[in-house]
């Protein structure tokens, strides 16, 4: 099936995409490092970084490990260009459409810069980007991943069969089936996992920390992303870091502040008011990892009058209370938090894919019939910045980034357009 730029947009507008097809119409047809190029400007200049989100990035980038020196260092460098990659679902290892946004990005990126991914947490295990899972293709057997003499290996084998049959993506699971619905977000390593770390070949054992039963997963998982994709782009810096973390550490800071809009937004009667009259009332703002049927799980949590509240969830809404559930893990940032704050409050561009340009511009439109943020500030933020495609060979199978550090080639085309970048992921976006 073959598109142009007029025929993508009207079939994208029939799929109730209107912002993905406004943009495609306009950039379908320009090579890849054009249009990548074209990402990096910035018309205007940003507004001041809060400190508060500069603390909250201090804090973050400390957590996964970087010095002091190299944190502000990054700092520095985050604060002046004021871009960001948050297209990514927090992962084990990534799949094709990671792969082939990152390069994307990373194509015009301008020298000496660093590209900074901040990959969301706030989704359950068990998401389209299988977070708890090395993904790779069957262009690789199983034996050359992970040696036969693993622990329960023969389920390995007997699963990696049964989705042979089924599609050319393949995976390892690292979790334990009852950690499928939970929450990626402040989740720890499992034991399943740090026994079968030993187990697997050396082009993973290379790039892999350690992996001790009870550490940080998000924090493994950044650094794991980090360096597999520094091999595939050595010439480039790359820093991976949870972007709920991030947001997490700043909500803690502002709702001690009485005068700021994330304060007012939850405390201040007649800004609540005002805001759910724009934005839909069960909007969720936050998630919880709630026992359900004996088993963790995920539920979005909404705000009504003074209390979170989800199906198994409830807060009475006071500052001590929220600080605390926020600081505790319990409670975990959502995209209308997350993205206000980066995007609509401190002008971060944000590299995003087909579903965030949607949701980013609804919450553009919505902002400015308040006046609770900067208008003049949420008027020139950049909603568009879009970031998306899936690496494929000459057969139309995706490659994935674990497949290129077993030795599989791929060509990265620069000169590639926009649309043959986009073409493989066609089929689902038009459903």
């Amino acid at each position: 099936m073959s598109f142009d730029a007029k025929s993508i947009q009207a079939a994208l507008q029939k799929a109730n995409r209107p912002e993905l097809a406004r943009i495609l119409s306009k950039v379908w047809n320009i090579s890849l490092s054009e249009y990548s190029s074209d990402l990096w400007k910035r018309p205007h200049l940003p507004p001041p970084l809060e400190a508060e989100l500069r603390k909250a990035f201090e804090t973050e980038f400390c957590r996964i490990g970087f010095t002091e020196e190299q944190t502000q260092r990054y700092l520095a460098i985050l604060e002046r260009t004021r871009v960001l990659q948050t297209a990514t679902h927090l992962t084990a290892s990534e799949g094709p459409t990671f792969l082939a946004l990152h390069h994307l990005a990373l194509l015009g990126m301008p020298q000496g810069e660093t590209y900074f991914v901040g990959s969301y947490s706030g989704v359950p295990f068990a998401n389209s980007a299988w977070s708890g899972c090395l993904n790779f293709s069957n262009r690789i057997e199983l034996e050359s991943v992970i040696s036969p003499q693993a622990p329960a290996f023969y389920e390995l084998k007997r699963a990696d069969n049964d989705r042979a049959r089924d599609s050319s993506d393949r995976r390892i699971s690292l979790i334990p089936g009852k950690m499928r619905d939970v929450r990626v977000f402040k989740s720890r390593i499992p034991l399943k996992m740090a026994d079968l770390m030993p187990y697997f070949s050396e082009p993973i054992l290379e790039i892999s920390p350690k992996a001790k039963t009870g550490d940080d997963f998000t924090k493994w998982a950044s650094n794991f992303c980090n360096n597999q994709l520094g091999i595939i782009f050595p010439s480039r810096s790359i820093i991976y870091f949870d972007l709920n973390e991030v947001i997490s550490n700043y909500l803690e800071l502002v709702i001690s502040n009485s005068n700021h809009p994330i304060y007012q937004l939850f405390f201040n009667d007649a800004v609540r008011n005002s805001v759910f009259s724009v934005f839909p009332s069960d909007t969720p703002l936050f998630t919880v990892n709630v026992d359900y049927k004996n088993k963790m799980r995920q539920e979005s949590v909404v705000l009504n009058k003074d209390e979170l509240q989800c199906q198994n969830y409830r807060l009475k809404l006071t500052p001590e209370n929220l600080i605390n559930e926020i600081k505790s893990g319990a409670l975990c940032p959502g995209l209308l938090l997350g993205f206000t704050v980066l995007n609509l409050v401190n002008g971060f561009v944000c590299f995003g894919s087909f579903e965030q340009v949607e949701y980013l511009a609804g919450f553009k439109q919505k902002w400015l019939k308040l006046d609770l943020l900067d208008n003049e500030i949420v008027q020139k933020s950049n909603t568009s910045a879009f970031t998306s495609g899936r690496c494929v060979d000459e057969s139309g199978e995706g490659i994935h980034p674990l497949d290129l550090m077993f030795g599989v080639k791929m060509r990265l085309n620069e000169n590639q357009t926009v649309g043959e970048l986009m073409a493989p992921l066609l089929s689902r976006l038009l459903k």
